[in-house]
């Protein structure tokens, strides 16, 4: 063969490969449904994550690796996010009579959606907290205002 004859061969199966791929995307996800399908085990701690997010006496931290947890009492949860395939939620409850740690594997969709569940509560906290920060800064300034006031009048009537 010479090199045009290898280059056109070459070039065809690079464009065959091309089209399959293209062809397998636009399908999605209809040859595989059993993706969709999320275990007991993984609901059971979509729905424990869900609750401990709504209980504002849980302590909830981030970090630059995209590992999300929160913490109440002697339970801890880890969901470290993968967005390009499973990813994995740690359950550890840990006191004097037991010590269980799981690890459970979400697909993609739930993880997002667990992601995003974090995400939105962990925004509000912040808010909430910068308000009430503002607000006793603003209550610190006006005592520091009115004692300064006054301290000063006695001062201008002389």
């Amino acid at each position: 063969m010479t090199d045009i004859t290898k280059w056109k061969f070459s070039w065809r199966i690079k464009r065959i490969r091309v089209r399959w791929r293209q062809w397998r995307r636009s399908i999605n996800n209809t040859i595989k449904p059993e993706d969709n399908v999320v275990s007991p085990f993984a609901e059971k701690s979509i729905r424990l994550w869900k609750l401990l997010l709504k209980d504002k006496s849980s302590k909830m931290g981030f970090n630059t690796w995209g590992i999300r947890q929160i913490e109440r009492g002697n339970l801890l949860l880890v969901f470290q996010h993968n967005p390009t395939s499973d990813s994995i939620m740690t359950i550890m409850d840990v006191n004097d009579n037991n010590h269980n740690i799981y690890e459970l594997h979400i697909n993609i969709k739930q993880s997002m959606q667990v992601s995003e569940l974090f995400d939105n509560e962990m925004d509000k906290r912040m808010s909430e907290s910068e308000s009430k920060k503002r607000n006793i800064i603003e209550t610190d300034l006006d005592k520091l205002l009115k004692e300064e006031e006054s301290k000063s009048k006695p001062l201008q009537n002389i």
